[in-house]
């Protein structure tokens, strides 16, 4: 023991008390700057993953934190301008947006005739007097013209009396029977109608004054029956409208466009007294076979909304007198038949366009835009206030990416654009403070020069 304790005290000796955890001497001789220690290299190598400086020691010139804090908040501003212009354009679209068209002047100012080259389909009808046009409609519900315009297509279209039906009212008919018997009496004549309008089908309701309730949307058979009996009390007759376009699917949605339409034999026992053979330039031939097989009435109708559609079938009766009372008399009758012309009639009028539509086309445009990222069906509307076909809402995600990429793109060219304009312009600057500069030096030395002469 004695020689192991000797040979530890004749080893140099070192002042623990001196040494911090790191091994560097830190005695009164040793130095205190700096004060804030760093540690040694290889440490250093050891924090940053081997290689490489500190993350801490990486510095960020102030002048490009800035540059970034400037794009951060004008790519807020963008984003926040996108999402101000999307709820302003959306409401526009179901808001604002005025018709292309302007109808408040149009002229018919033709006279068509059907009588000089077609005769009734029925060979055996015999002479007829009234050339009737069995569906229309005015402003009063989703028609363009108003009923004294609606007239006048009329006569200019070969017909001598027209059905006024306008959806689920009876306003638009009274008005043009009034026009007509005030100004047009010797010209054509008017029978009340109201289209009633659900989404189970469609039927004239002929010959009333008022305006029959028509709810609910989608009526059991029962309250169809229920209805057709007042109709028939209010003594007006009742047609079932275009089948075919009932019948038609409706898109989207692999069912009829009026679903649960009721057949025709469910209608007749029902009690309604006839159909619409032919709507527009539409010929139903299996209605038109039922009609025949079952003496019921028969119509045909333009449907027309539109000034420029025109005429494809004239339904035809014989009267002694061409007034309401005559006509109504043959259509209980149910003595009707039909002219009909695929082709149409040729002459058209076209409206005048509206300049309101075009000053606002640019936002409907942009409106258009922006609501292709979404999808919304309902179906056909009721004209109850609903649709008769369940909501469909689907979102265009793929729209959506490639619309956020072109911002991107886009603000990522505005960024390098307002870059580059700002370093031309110190460019610029700068050049033209050298000529500056330069000139102010040939005047100073030419002063100087001029200083040595004297």
């Amino acid at each position: 023991m004695d020689q192991e304790e000797n040979a530890l005290l004749s080893r140099p000796t070192q002042n623990y008390n001196t040494l911090d955890s790191s091994g560097i001497d830190i005695s009164p001789e040793t130095p205190l700057l700096p004060t804030t220690s760093s540690p040694p290299q290889n440490q250093r190598h050891r924090l940053s993953g081997g290689t490489g400086p500190v993350l801490s020691e990486i510095k960020i010139p102030l002048k490009f934190r800035l540059y970034l804090r400037d794009v951060l908040l004008r790519f807020l501003q963008f984003i926040l301008i996108l999402v101000f212009l999307f709820t302003f354009l959306t409401i526009f679209k179901y808001k604002a947006i005025p018709d292309s068209n302007d109808y408040s002047d149009i002229e018919f100012n033709w006279r068509f005739d059907p009588r000089s080259y077609m005769t009734p389909i029925d060979n055996d009808f015999g002479e007829f007097n009234v050339l009737l046009d069995g569906h229309s409609h005015t402003k009063f519900s989703d028609g363009r013209m108003n009923p004294e315009q609606l007239l006048k297509w009329a006569i200019a279209n070969g017909y001598n009396a027209i059905i006024v039906s306008d959806h689920n009212n009876i306003e638009g008919a009274l008005e043009a029977q009034r026009i007509a018997r005030e100004k047009y009496n010797d010209s054509i004549t008017v029978i009340p109608a109201m289209e009633y309008s659900s989404c189970r089908l469609h039927m004239q309701f002929i010959g009333i004054n008022e305006t029959v309730d028509v709810s609910p949307d989608f009526p059991s058979d029962e309250r169809l029956e229920e209805i057709i009996d007042h109709v028939h009390k209010l003594g007006g007759l009742v047609s079932v409208n275009h089948i075919p376009w009932s019948n038609s699917t409706e898109w989207g949605y692999q069912v009829g466009t009026l679903p649960e339409h009721p057949s025709r034999e469910k209608l007749r026992d029902m009690g309604v007294d006839g159909f619409e053979v032919i709507n527009g330039d539409t010929f139903d031939w299996q209605t038109y076979l039922f009609v025949q097989q079952n003496n019921m009435l028969m119509l045909t109708g333009s449907d027309v909304h539109f000034p420029s559609t025109g005429a494809y079938a004239w339904t035809v009766l014989n009267v002694s007198n061409i007034t309401y009372e005559g006509i109504m008399t043959k259509l209980r009758a149910k003595r009707t038949s039909f002219l009909f012309d695929a082709t149409g009639t040729r002459p058209s009028v076209y409206p005048k366009k509206n300049p309101s539509y075009y000053n606002l086309l640019p936002m409907t445009l942009l409106a258009d835009y922006w609501t292709s990222f979404y999808s919304e069906s309902k179906g056909m509307y009721s004209f109850q206030s609903t649709f008769c076909h369940q909501r469909k809402f689907v979102m265009h995600w793929e729209s959506y990416f490639w619309f956020s990429l072109w911002c991107l793109i886009f603000f990522t060219c505005y960024e390098i654009g307002r870059i580059l304009f700002i370093k031309g312009y110190e460019y610029f600057s700068i050049w033209k403070l050298k000529i500056g500069n330069r000139g102010r030096n040939e005047n100073e030395e030419e002063r100087q020069v001029d200083l040595v002469d004297i």
